[in-house]
């Protein structure tokens, strides 16, 4: 990762790193910061927005040691992928914190998709194209009297390191015989990435929650997946108000079936990968 390829990067048109047309006017001033190998860059950054940093600020890793994922689960960080976390302050009450993982995700995948790749958010934090893992969003709040102070976002992205067969990355999305774009660098996915964060907050800002829910629905994987709960069949039908997940589920009763919806927290149900 090298930081004037970074800054160049940034300064191509918003619309050639994927940003819709209503924020093609976006330009949005980052303080970049790369570390060759780091813990982990949620947690680095996350002591440094508490310090004062201001909201734009950056940290990227070639690598890290400690990357996590949701529930703090282990995210792999190999050299060749996006590990990247980005601060914001944003003046927002606690429980509408569930929407900035969201729209997080909503914001890169919208823009990987205006740049021709199959990619679509698997609730409520993952990346995903062909049913495998492409990345993942991790939002990490400050909270104090009910308000977020300051929020980290970090992505992990599978660019052009080795993955699981669970996994994809860009290299194995991307059409080798196109001219070169954004997609074929990591300084030019790493500026499609933080303008698709800042894009995918606007738009939830600008749209309202209730709104931005149909939107982030029409880019979600799982819409209509099947699954088991409590013994009885369900299907996915959406995402609530509260970022939940909102499932159908048919209980059989001796009479007749009966059919009620269920909000799922995140966590609580495990939707899979292809392999």
């Amino acid at each position: 990762m090298n930081l004037n390829h970074l800054h160049q990067a940034l300064l191509q048109p918003p619309k050639a790193l994927g940003v819709m047309r209503e924020y093609q006017a976006l330009r949005p001033r980052f303080q970049l910061q790369v570390v060759e190998q780091i813990d982990s860059t949620n947690r680095a950054l996350a002591t440094m927005m508490a310090a004062g940093a201001p909201a734009g600020s950056v940290l990227i890793a070639v690598s890290q040691q400690s990357g996590r994922g949701q529930w703090g689960r282990q995210w792999q960080s190999p050299p060749g992928g996006l590990y990247l976390s980005l601060g914001l302050k944003p003046e927002l009450p606690a429980h509408r914190s569930p929407y900035l993982t969201l729209a997080s995700a909503w914001g890169v995948v919208t823009s990987l998709a205006h740049l021709g790749l199959p990619v679509q958010v698997k609730w409520p934090n993952d990346l995903v194209a062909q049913g495998k893992k492409l990345g993942g969003v991790l939002a990490e709040t400050r909270i104090e009297a009910g308000q977020v102070q300051d929020v980290v976002i970090g992505l992990g992205l599978n660019g052009f390191n080795p993955v699981p067969t669970t996994g994809i990355s860009i290299q194995q999305l991307i059409q080798p015989e196109l001219a070169p774009g954004p997609l074929k660098t990591l300084e030019g996915l790493a500026a499609v990435v933080l303008y698709g964060l800042m894009q995918g907050y606007l738009h939830w800002q600008n749209q309202g929650d209730e709104t931005f829910l149909k939107t982030y629905q029409a880019r979600m994987a799982n819409l209509g997946q099947t699954l088991t709960l409590e013994g009885n069949p369900a299907q996915v039908i959406g995402v609530a108000p509260s970022g939940n997940l909102r499932v159908q589920i048919a209980q059989l009763h001796e009479t007749a079936p009966a059919v009620k919806t269920l909000e799922i927290e995140p966590g609580k149900v495990t939707l899979g990968y292809n392999a």
